[in-house]
């Protein structure tokens, strides 16, 4: 059967041929430290080598990180990574709050190590643009407290405390200037040229439970714009979710931390038409049309 092509199944209903695959996991969070509430920090290595470990039974294009690879400390890289590196698929690891809770003098380190050296960046798939976000951008965690980034940070969450925004934490953080350019530009692009845009942050937009990107209302005004957005796919709230809003799909994916299975991430299958998510473990199965 060639790609691309309908199939009519028996029971009357139209599905479109796959394209490809690729795997999502987040949160995993790893430290040698005791288990703290739902969060086991160091079983997350054995969760993670039983993730790998399936993604790698499958032909998968890459796999996608959502963030939060440690708890804290910078040796705490080490070991996730080591086992991320197992990885037959090429592994795109997007940045979350808990990179930076580390000593200052590892902070210009970190996107380096996670081979990530911007933090926001894009890459195409067939018919599909896939927006890497970095939410940590804008906030106080990513820098040293007498830089001016760190200040231009607490600013704004001083702003936000101000209004009330119930996000107003400093383990959240938005989207600076620079990168909100650089996004415009990506969807105008994209618009242009007819293609669908799937976008990776460690924040959702959606729901607004206080886990958001500090500046989410910014950053939906602008995709909600756009017929070429189909999915803002996220970590950071371990216990996920789903909602679809102005026809964009907003999938927060379970934290691997708190797994209380074998493990939880789960791999994407792209078609024309939609994306699947099978859920591995406690993650949910989930479709995503457009």
């Amino acid at each position: 059967m060639l790609i691309g092509i309908t199939m009519q199944l028996a029971y009357g209903q139209q599905t479109s041929e796959k394209l490809f695959s690729f795997g999502v996991l987040a949160d995993i969070q790893y430290a040698d430290a005791d288990k703290k509430g739902k969060r086991d920090y160091r079983n997350s290595l054995s969760k993670l080598e039983n993730c790998i470990t399936e993604f790698n039974k499958h032909e998968l294009s890459f796999v996608v990180s959502l963030g939060d690879v440690i708890d804290k400390d910078y040796e705490s890289f080490d070991k996730p990574l080591a086992i991320l590196d197992k990885s037959k698929a090429k592994v795109y690891n997007i940045i979350g709050n808990h990179e930076y809770a580390i000593v200052d003098q590892y902070k210009g380190e970190v996107k380096k190590r996670l081979n990530n050296k911007k933090g926001y960046f894009e890459f195409e798939m067939g018919n599909l643009v896939f927006l890497v976000v970095d939410g940590t951008d804008l906030s106080m965690l990513a820098y040293a407290k007498d830089s001016e980034k760190y200040k231009e940070g607490l600013a704004e969450l001083e702003e936000i405390k101000k209004a009330g925004g119930n996000n107003a934490y400093d383990w959240n953080g938005g989207i600076g200037d620079e990168q909100f350019s650089w996004l415009e530009k990506r969807l105008e692009k994209a618009e242009s040229k007819n293609k669908k845009v799937v976008l990776f942050c460690h924040w959702p937009l959606l729901p607004e439970n206080g886990t958001q990107l500090w500046n989410n209302k910014k950053v939906l005004d602008l995709i909600e714009g756009k017929k070429s957005v189909v999915a803002w796919v996220s970590g950071h709230h371990h216990a996920g979710g789903y909602e679809k809003v102005n026809g964009i799909h907003h999938l927060t994916m379970k934290g691997m931390v708190e797994a209380t299975k074998e493990t939880s991430c789960g791999i994407m299958d792209v078609f024309t038409d939609k994306l699947m998510l099978k859920g591995l473990g406690d993650q949910p199965d989930q479709t995503l049309s457009f």
